[in-house]
């Protein structure tokens, strides 16, 4: 069995969740570059607001400064953040090794969640945050920090996207350039740019290799890619993508969440008899891994007969939305990609479980 996907994790989580019934202390905090702003509130009126320095020490330091509050114990506080990308790492890093409850939510699921919001700086921001905790204490999951591994494949996936994005920013508008000024000045710039193409794509193979050594070097993490890769339209890249951005299958563990996440989940838009329009996928989504399924989809739709036959009827007999459709298959990815995950096996056609229903 695939180490850690076992029922003790669901329980272990479930256990600190129940946890957060017993927080007295809310800490918002606002994370920039080299410092943070945070909002401590108890009791129903106290508030102290303060600003730390972004590194290990002073986080040390300001954890041990809210100890000297009567009656504060860590256990009974929880400290509460916006996604903020690599600024925000220090921070939770440090807080978890010190036993602390951590939450990172996206800033727009807080702002959303609280009103009508006038004016912004990073002493209000904070305040927010702190009300955002007390508000929906009983909603909060905690934040489930990541293996070593999955930070550095994470890192180096960034890393190649980036170098991917340079080399299309060079080579496009040289390829256009050949049919519409001078042959002698494009094949000029076509010769100055060529070492730093050459570059770029041999540092694109070097940063493969490396990703690929990586998770092959580890157990859980070799597995989890071999089960994804066996499912026909999942690619060494979208397999990456999904393993960090499930975090192992450890923080998005179904395939309805993680079809949410990326923007293939349709949602209604309907209000009384007057409003009633077509359900639509929503904007708020990783348009990213989303992008890598299409292109899965479109390979299937070429190679995978199934699923060929399935485009095939709904756009040409049932008259379906080819779009739509496409989502649809890109779901059919999914559930298959976490049905394997869940059964701990490689992915088989026509395959029939034989547990007991």
């Amino acid at each position: 069995m695939i180490k850690g996907l076992s029922s003790d994790l669901l329980k272990k989580c479930t256990m600190i969740e129940s946890k957060l019934t017993v927080i007295k202390y809310f800490i918002g905090i606002d994370v920039s570059k080299a410092t943070f702003n945070y909002c401590l509130r108890y009791g129903g009126r106290y508030v102290v607001n303060g600003k730390v320095a972004n590194n290990v020490e002073s986080i040390q330091e300001f954890v041990e400064t809210l100890k000297e509050i009567q009656g504060f114990k860590l256990g009974y506080a929880v400290f509460g953040m916006e996604v903020t990308g690599v600024y925000g790492l220090i921070l939770m890093n440090t807080l978890t090794k010190m036993k602390a409850k951590v939450i990172v939510e996206p800033s727009t699921r807080i702002k959303n969640s609280l009103g009508i919001i006038r004016g912004k700086n990073d002493k209000l921001d904070a305040a927010r945050i702190a009300r955002y905790l007390i508000k929906n204490l009983q909603e909060l999951k905690l934040w489930l920090p990541r293996r070593k591994i999955i930070d550095e494949l994470s890192s180096l996936s960034t890393l190649r996207e980036r170098m991917v994005k340079i080399g299309t920013i060079i080579t496009t508008p040289l390829n256009e350039d050949i049919n519409f000024i001078d042959p002698y000045i494009s094949a000029a710039n076509i010769k100055l740019c060529n070492p730093s193409i050459i570059q770029i794509e041999q540092l694109i193979t070097n940063i493969d290799l490396r990703i690929k050594t990586l998770y092959k070097n580890d157990e859980r993490c070799n597995r989890l890619m071999k089960i994804m890769l066996s499912v026909m339209g999942i690619g060494d890249v979208t397999a990456l993508q999904i393993l960090i951005h499930t975090n192992e299958f450890k923080t998005i563990t179904n395939a309805r969440t993680f079809a949410s996440y990326c923007g293939i989940a349709p949602f209604e838009y309907e209000s009384g008899t007057s409003v009633k329009r077509r359900a639509r996928v929503s904007p708020f989504a990783n348009k990213r891994i989303k992008s890598l399924l299409h292109n899965g989809v479109r390979a299937c739709i070429g190679s995978d007969q199934e699923i060929k036959a399935y485009y095939k009827r709904r756009v040409e007999v049932d008259k379906k939305n080819k779009m739509s459709t496409m989502n649809a298959i890109k779901f059919k990815l999914i559930c298959r990609v976490f049905a394997c995950i869940r059964g701990d096996r490689l992915y088989e056609k026509g395959y029939v479980s034989f547990k007991p229903i």
